[in-house]
């Protein structure tokens, strides 16, 4: 590993990190300030939510009762707040890692060193990662204080191993991006199929109970398999959450492939 490389691209995505990690450890915080309203009006929230369609409620991981901990996170935090801010930082970043190199003409000065293409996406990638785990520590933290602040009553494990299976979620998709960016050399076109498919994966994943024409469909959503809802009732999927880990490793190796192989952009 080049450690030159990886502080080079860790300091380059530093405004993203940053600002992804604020926006979502802001929105965690304001959740967690309105819980405490939400648990004292249950009945009012819990009327309302009886209310709504099925597929709506299946749409934003509502599950249990809001006035339950459980209930409010997956609904609130893990449901789509925590896998948007994610994926847009394993996309935004692995689009960028080879792609926005070319598009801003600096790919021949790195490649001038004495680096093969394949550990410059290595290396590159693992910028990344360190940026999805910064993210995703900071996340964590927000989440283990708030929950005995707002009095959630979350084991703490539990919110340890959901935050784990919404980073792992990301992994894929980031990977796939790298992919494409290293195939194309268009950061436009790295970002929006992930972007695309994460979003289809995840309706997939979200109302196939409700239509059974989809339920057999399921497995090809990686939401599916971090089975997010189970990890933070203490039940995570270690087997899915392997296969999606075991899935970034075969895209990034298919990257480092393609990127040795494709004629780059001056």
């Amino acid at each position: 590993m080049s450690a030159e490389l990886v502080t080079k691209s860790l300091r380059d995505n530093r405004g993203s990190t940053v600002g992804w990690g604020i926006a979502l450890v802001a929105s965690v915080l304001l959740q967690l300030a309105v819980y405490p309203a939400v648990r004292d009006a249950a009945g009012d929230f819990e009327k309302l939510l009886d209310s709504y369609p099925e597929a709506f409620k299946a749409l934003f991981n509502v599950e249990q009762s809001l006035a339950s901990g459980v209930g409010y996170l997956q609904g609130e935090v893990f449901g789509f707040l925590a896998p948007l801010v994610l994926l847009g930082v394993a996309i935004g970043q692995a689009a960028r890692a080879t792609a926005g190199e070319e598009k801003a003409h600096t790919m021949d000065l790195l490649l001038a060193n004495p680096i093969s293409r394949t550990r410059l996406v290595l290396d590159k990638g693992v910028a990344v990662l360190g940026s999805l785990t910064a993210v995703t520590v900071a996340f964590a933290v927000v989440l283990l204080v708030g929950d005995s602040v707002a009095g959630l009553g979350v084991p703490w494990p539990h919110l340890v191993f959901a935050v784990l299976a919404s980073a792992v979620v990301a992994l894929p998709f980031g990977a796939l991006a790298l992919l494409l960016g290293a195939l194309t050399g268009r950061p436009g076109l790295a970002v929006a199929v992930p972007v695309g498919l994460g979003l289809l994966t995840y309706l997939l994943d979200a109302l196939s109970p409700l239509a059974g024409g989809l339920r057999s469909w399921r497995v090809l959503s990686p939401f599916h398999h971090a089975a997010v809802n189970d990890a933070l009732t203490g039940d995570p999927n270690w087997l899915g959450l392997a296969g999606l880990v075991v899935l970034t490793g075969c895209l990034v190796a298919g990257a480092a492939a393609a990127f040795e192989r494709r004629d780059i952009r001056s």
